[in-house]
């Protein structure tokens, strides 16, 4: 369901990001960045480049071969053990797990492969569904970030996340 994202989805992506501007554009301001299919090339090129790297884990969810959303997880600091994470649906199919299975997928696979010891997700304060993928998924809230992201003249909360791998391991 998860898998690395590549320059053939180039279209599909810019069309999924393009189909949900006004659901996207309320918590993440990157989408207003993507303006054409150039813009967007730029990000999947950095995408290549750090998946090549084994720094995280960047790809696309696609569970009927349409894309559904992205999903990262990248290393923050290799030395501490810890990495973010983060995740967008398409407006269109939120709401349907889709992101909770992307989420897991890849916290099994940061544990496992990147030897993690932590992993932080944020969502802003007021994204209640974003906030329950995260603790689906086994993250605790440890707190509020208070004007993290600026957006639209003012500035966004949100919710720090993290979960330990003896937690994990615990859940199993």
């Amino acid at each position: 369901m998860l898998r690395p994202l590549g320059y053939a989805d180039i279209p599909a992506l810019y069309e999924a990001i393009e189909a949900s501007r006004a659901h996207l554009g309320a918590w993440l301001p990157w989408e207003r960045d993507i303006r054409t299919q150039d813009d967007l090339r730029v990000f999947v090129d950095r995408t290549i480049r750090k998946n090549a790297d084994g720094e995280g884990h960047r790809g696309i969810f696609e569970p009927d071969g349409r894309i559904a959303g992205h999903a990262s997880i990248e290393s923050a600091n290799a030395a501490q053990r810890s990495a973010e994470l983060g995740y967008w649906v398409r407006a269109d199919r939120a709401g349907r797990g889709y992101a909770t299975e992307a989420v897991r997928a890849l916290l099994e696979w940061g544990f496992r492969h990147l030897g993690l010891h932590r992993v932080t997700a944020f969502a802003d304060a007021a994204n209640a569904a974003s906030r329950r993928v995260l603790e689906k998924a086994g993250f605790r809230e440890e707190g509020v970030v208070r004007h993290r992201v600026p957006q639209d003249g003012g500035w966004r909360d949100h919710v720090m996340y993290g979960l330990l791998e003896d937690e994990v391991r615990g859940a199993k």
